[in-house]
């Protein structure tokens, strides 16, 4: 055999070998990196106001993805009522290790969510959920896109059949687009009303704007609180395209847009078109719930949809409005409201 033969046979499998050990190299060079910013970071803030924690951790994935299993994971997040945190029984993180920065992550076991109110009392929800999971693409401006889902954690109230959080930049405005779902959301006895203590359904779809004030949050360099301020005194605003809500036998859907004021409580006006609304008055005046002030409202809510009108549907139109510091129907004074932060 010449040796241009041979050359011509082992070339490729010498080259297949150098392939495969510079991609093997790179994953272990890769691997080893992420293990040391996942040590570096464990127990300490991951952005300022956000603390995580591990207690133990597997690194694999081997030869395209870095896979990280980590057990026992918290995160914190600072409050001004005090520290809210999510831990979760078992957690992984699964990227590719070239190409975009794409990460997917998969939480399993026992969830709990504990937080504190505005008086400062604790309050805590545990849950094993059928799947939870979330993905996140970043980019040079920090975080392009995330989304989570949520299944299976209606064994208790409260709990959920199916949820969905979806937020991206929006590649055409100075914005970022929200998109929330949730399917038969369970509440506890003390949040349920007269409509029941299922929402049966619950969609949600707007704009918020403008998206520079969120840049340094989502590139992990600001506190959620600074960046929320930031984005108020800049005439911040978010416009709901379409908001739905199935709850008893009221059914609801409108549009609106919401701002803060000094204070940093709501304002502004949601438009809704509401059908079964009369049910959802006869039985809160039948369990007693509406009675004083709050005939009122429902009586001058009624007039105001009697006098607009019903559309082809059969729904009542409904203002809800929020102005300083107070909640409205139509322009009866309907509630008070507090600051979000």
């Amino acid at each position: 055999m010449r040796y241009s033969h041979r050359f011509f046979l082992y070339a490729p499998v010498a080259a297949i070998a150098v392939l495969a050990a510079a991609v093997a190299a790179y994953w272990f060079v890769s691997a080893d990196a992420f293990s040391k910013r996942l040590e570096a970071l464990n127990g300490r803030e991951v952005a300022p106001g956000v603390r995580f924690h591990y207690a133990s951790k597997t690194i694999g994935g081997f030869p395209f993805r870095v896979d990280a299993e980590l057990e026992d994971v918290r995160v914190a997040l600072a409050t001004a009522h005090g520290p809210a945190e999510w831990r979760s029984e078992h957690f992984a993180l699964h990227m590719l290790d070239y190409g975009r920065l794409q990460v997917i992550f998969e939480a399993a076991g026992k969830q709990v969510v504990t937080w504190h109110d505005k008086t400062g009392a604790p309050h805590g929800l545990e849950f094993v959920p059928a799947l939870l999971r979330a993905s996140s693409i970043s980019g040079s401006a920090g975080l392009e896109r995330f989304d989570a889902q949520l299944y299976g954690a209606s064994a208790a109230a409260p709990g959920v059949a199916h949820t969905e959080l979806h937020l991206r930049r929006d590649p055409d405005q100075n914005a970022i687009d929200v998109a929330f779902m949730a399917d038969d959301l369970h509440l506890t006895p003390e949040l349920a009303t007269t409509l029941g203590d299922v929402i049966s359904k619950f969609r949600l779809s707007g704009t918020l704007a403008p998206a520079e004030d969120w840049n340094a949050l989502l590139s992990g360099q600001s506190d959620w609180r600074k960046a929320a301020e930031g984005w108020r005194a800049h005439s911040g605003a978010f416009e709901i395209a379409q908001m739905e809500i199935a709850w008893g036998k009221t059914d609801a859907s409108g549009s609106g847009l919401l701002t803060l004021d000094e204070a940093r409580r709501p304002r502004g006006l949601i438009r809704l078109k509401i059908a079964g609304y009369q049910a959802l008055a006869d039985e809160a005046k039948r369990r007693g719930l509406v009675k004083g002030a709050q005939e009122g409202v429902f009586a001058a809510l009624m007039a105001e949809s009697a006098a607009a009108g019903k559309d082809p549907a059969g729904r009542l139109p409904v203002t809800l409005a929020f102005k300083d510091g107070l909640a409205y129907v139509g322009e009866t004074p309907a509630g008070f409201l507090a600051p979000l932060y």
